[in-house]
C-alpha cells in the first residue's frame, strides 16, 4: 500500500495535524467505554502542562511526540481510504469515532497523554527550529 501523505511535504502534512488535530485528538477525554486500563502513570515532566511558545521540549517527550505522530498518520490514512467508500452518514461517523480512538490509543501508548501531545504541537507552531528537527524525525520513521 503507498502511502499518498509521503508524497506532499511535511511541513503540509503537519500543518493538517494541527488544524486537523483539534478536532480528532484534542478533546482528548477517551468515551466512557473504551476498553483499555488508563496510562500508567503520569510521564515525568509534569511541567508540560505550563508549557510556554518556544519553551524547551525534553528529548525523549519530542521523541515520544514524533512516534505518536507518526502513528496517528497512519491511522489517519488508513481511515481515510476506509470513509471514501462510505455513503451512510452514521456509519461515517461511527468510523470517524473509531479512528478518534485508535489515535488517542496510539498517542498514549507512545508515552504521551492528549494534554502533552497537543502542547508539543502548539510548542512547534511558535518554533520553527524545533518544527524542523521534527519534521526531520518523522521523514526518517515514516
Amino acid at each position: 500500500m503507498t502511502r499518498n501523505f509521503r508524497k506532499l511535504p511535511l511541513a503540509i502534512v503537519l500543518a493538517a495535524l494541527f488544524g486537523l488535530s483539534g478536532a480528532a485528538i484534542a478533546q482528548g477525554q477517551p468515551p466512557a467505554g473504551q476498553e483499555g486500563a488508563p496510562p500508567q502513570g503520569q510521564p515525568p515532566g509534569g511541567g508540560m502542562d505550563q508549557q510556554q511558545p518556544g519553551a524547551q521540549i525534553d528529548p525523549q517527550t519530542l521523541d515520544a511526540f514524533v512516534d505518536a505522530f507518526v502513528a496517528v498518520q497512519h491511522i489517519r490514512e488508513d481511515f481515510a481510504e476506509r470513509l471514501q467508500g462510505v455513503s451512510d452518514e452514521t456509519e461515517a461517523q461511527a468510523m470517524q469515532q473509531e479512528a478518534q480512538e485508535e489515535m488517542i490509543s496510539a498517542v498514549e501508548e507512545n508515552g504521551l497523554n492528549v494534554e502533552e501531545y497537543n502542547q508539543v504541537a502548539m510548542a512547534l507552531q511558535s518554533d520553527p527550529a524545533m518544527m524542523q528537527q521534527v519534521q526531520r524525525m518523522a521523514e526518517e520513521r515514516m
